[in-house]
């Protein structure tokens, strides 16, 4: 699927590629008053079926001004829970494999929790038939619907409508995690699969020494020698690396992961600092170089997934 909707259409100068967008020419945030598409979804060229999947779920910067008007922060208080501009770097080349963007911010709805993790407690009254899954990212406000954003700040100071709840879930988390999940069955048709869900960390994280960490849910989620091989490409690009410390994997790893099912999961949190001025949050001069190298570690995973299917 290519999303087509109500979004201008604009050329990556990939031969033969359509992407459907607005917001990823630069870092820039856009207040929308509606955001009918809730994912870019950039299709190779190629007929070649990939057996690797690329998503980013948490570099959305199309704010719904609703949400705007909802939220007692200010935009650049709620922009910096964004992993802003990995969009950017997944679009720096063309790739062999299906790439997923989400268009709308992790604050307004964030795609790497499970639809359960639902505080209700911030609506004015009852959310349709969902039941509460207790975790310990919704006791910290981080649920899938956000009550706080980067230094425990509330994102609202008022009850939400009930019905906010569901319309959030059906327009940008369902068809999210639907259009991924056919991508991924279509991938694993005849052989394994690899998802490669890519986000950013902040550098002044407490505890934080490494410039990639590659999280497989402590090897549940992906076979040890796909993660092995992500470790030994980065360390060769001369960058430090950590494994599941301190990020092993959300949501998207962990439930898309299956390696006994034929499908690996592997989640790559990317120090900002190596490309973006994280208090203006703009690329910096040099964000090419990391880019590349994100770039070219997709590309020697599909020729590994490829491989693999052809002995």
């Amino acid at each position: 699927m290519i999303v087509q909707n109500t979004m201008e259409f604009v050329s990556l100068n990939w031969p033969g590629i359509i992407m459907a967008s607005s917001s990823h020419g630069d870092c820039s945030a856009l207040i929308v008053s509606s955001l009918e598409t809730p994912f870019t979804l950039i299709r190779p060229a190629t007929s070649r079926r990939s057996r690797v999947i690329v998503t980013s779920p948490h570099s959305g910067r199309q704010y719904p001004s609703r949400f705007i008007e909802q939220s007692a922060l200010q935009l650049d208080d709620l922009r910096q829970v964004e992993d802003a501009g990995v969009d950017r770097l997944l679009a720096f080349q063309p790739l062999p494999c299906p790439i997923m963007l989400a268009e709308f911010p992790r604050s307004f709805v964030d795609l790497n929790r499970d639809a359960g993790e639902i505080d209700h407690a911030m609506f004015d009254g009852p959310v349709n038939s969902l039941d509460q899954l207790q975790s310990r990212y919704l006791r910290w406000g981080l649920g899938v619907i956000p009550s706080k954003a980067a230094n425990q700040q509330n994102i609202y100071s008022a009850l939400l409508p009930a019905e906010e709840a569901n319309d959030r879930l059906d327009h940008y988390y369902t068809p999210f995690h639907g259009e991924l999940g056919r991508l991924l069955n279509n991938a694993s048709r005849g052989g394994d699969a690899l998802l490669i869900d890519c986000h950013s960390m902040p550098s002044r994280l407490p505890g934080l020494n490494a410039d990639i960490v590659i999280g497989s849910d402590y090897g549940k989620s992906a076979d040890a020698d796909i993660v092995r091989e992500a470790k030994v490409f980065f360390e060769r690009e001369g960058l430090k690396v950590a494994l599941n410390s301190p990020f092993a994997g959300g949501h998207i790893t962990r439930h898309y992961g299956k390696p006994g099912a034929g499908v690996s999961a592997i989640q790559v949190e990317i120090c900002r600092s190596l490309y973006l001025d994280e208090n203006r949050v703009r690329l910096k001069s040099g964000w090419q170089d990391i880019a590349s190298t994100l770039c070219r570690f997709i590309m020697r995973m599909d020729a590994r997934m490829e491989g693999s299917a052809n002995p």
